[in-house]
């Protein structure tokens, strides 16, 4: 399993979280194994909707795809896992830790959430 599917998942509009075939949960996306059993894993459907776990807003631009100023979330899902995303429109009020989000798009190699 690696990014690569998740994001061409996230592009049909399908995210998903890595959780334990054996039922142990969801886990982070870069887990190899699952930590509490060590058994494999399996990516499974998820709602796409969350609520902002942490975030940065950087007044520097640090690739061309990204204008400055851009805020990089960390989401966490409903699902129970956590992801780094972008914010989709960042004009307007600064999002605050609690926040619900939903999944918007992916673009770029990156996932994109809206406030909701």
């Amino acid at each position: 399993m690696d990014v690569s599917e998740i994001l061409e998942r996230a592009a049909t509009g399908k995210l998903c979280c890595l959780s334990c075939r054996s039922g142990c949960g969801v886990t982070d996306y870069a887990a190899r194994v699952c930590p509490k059993c060590s058994g494999p894993l399996e990516l499974r459907a998820a709602s796409g909707k969350g609520r902002i776990h942490s975030f940065a807003v950087f007044h520097t631009q640090y690739t061309s795809e990204l204008a400055a100023p851009y805020t990089v979330l960390f989401v966490e899902l409903e699902e129970g896992c956590r992801l780094a995303a972008l914010l989709d429109s960042p004009k307007g009020p600064p999002p605050k830790v609690g926040d619900p989000v939903v999944f918007a798009r992916t673009g770029s190699g990156a996932v994109h959430f809206s406030l909701q």
